[in-house]
């Protein structure tokens, strides 16, 4: 019946679950350094990550 799930494809298809999976959790990965962060940031976080606002009225120029 499965005559054709050898050793070899066995270990190919182990191998192909394991590259879709780290493909998948790398393309997450990079979309949640894309998102800003929660409202519930601890406020480290958003000393550390987010960009500082510049006022324009405060131009030294």
């Amino acid at each position: 019946m499965i005559d054709w799930l050898t050793p070899q494809v066995f270990d190919l298809l182990v191998m192909a679950n394991i590259a879709l999976g780290l493909a998948l959790a790398a393309r997450r990965f990079a979309r949640d350094l894309r998102l800003p962060l929660p409202d519930d940031a601890p406020v480290w976080a958003r000393e550390r990550y987010e960009l500082p606002v510049q006022d324009p009225s405060s131009n030294s120029s």
